[in-house]
């Protein structure tokens, strides 16, 4: 058994790289890639699915939530960084790197804040993770999975770049210790015309 950690599909935010609101749903690519990554767990024992409360994460994870009959909880701490007044603004309509660690976003999440609530969503996932039976699923979002994986976990090539978490890609982690990482940002399941860029 396994704790996969996975991005949300795509979204017409992500295609034209703007920052997104928590209603931005899956765009048609979106609930295609959703239905691909459900039969991506065909052949898997999964006990709980865990999901952001945000539109584009509860629709990625429906299909899968059908097939496999799974315990399905939502939980706001897996919500992304709340970037506050910038939210529904275009990438090249901001002038500022949103991204540093240093950018404190108008009415937004500063990074230590984001830093800390993903602890907490840590702490959540394996808690959860101790009363399922099965694997856990966890439905969030790029730059929650990017900090999950910097601060508590193990990987042997450093902490991916954003454009490696491509829409529904899954991290595998392993159960037995929780720290780490079997898989890192898998997006096998997707068929060629279903990969896009990372974007928040």
């Amino acid at each position: 058994m396994s704790i996969y950690l996975i991005r949300h599909g795509q979204t017409n935010g992500n295609r034209d790289r703007i920052l997104q609101t928590p209603d931005t749903p899956l765009s048609k690519l979106g609930h295609i890639q959703a239905q691909q990554l459900a039969h991506r767990f065909e052949s898997i024992s999964v006990g709980n699915i865990i999901c952001s409360d945000y539109i584009r994460t509860q629709q990625t994870a429906e299909p899968l939530r059908a097939l496999k009959q799974a315990t399905f909880t939502l939980q706001p701490l897996l919500r992304e960084r709340s970037f506050g007044d910038l939210r529904g603004k275009a990438y090249d309509d901001i002038d500022a790197d949103f991204f540093d660690e240093g950018y404190a976003p108008p009415n937004g999440e500063i990074h230590v804040q984001f830093v800390a609530r993903v602890k907490l969503a840590w702490d959540s996932i394996l808690s959860s993770y101790q009363n399922t039976q099965g694997s856990l699923i966890v439905m969030t979002h790029g730059l929650v999975l990017r900090e999950l994986i910097k601060q508590h976990l193990i990987i042997n090539d450093g902490t991916p770049s954003m454009s490696d978490f491509q829409n529904t890609c899954i991290t595998e982690v392993n159960s037995k210790d929780q720290k780490t990482v079997l898989s890192l940002c898998d997006a096998q399941h997707l068929d060629k015309g279903s990969v896009i860029g990372a974007a928040v």
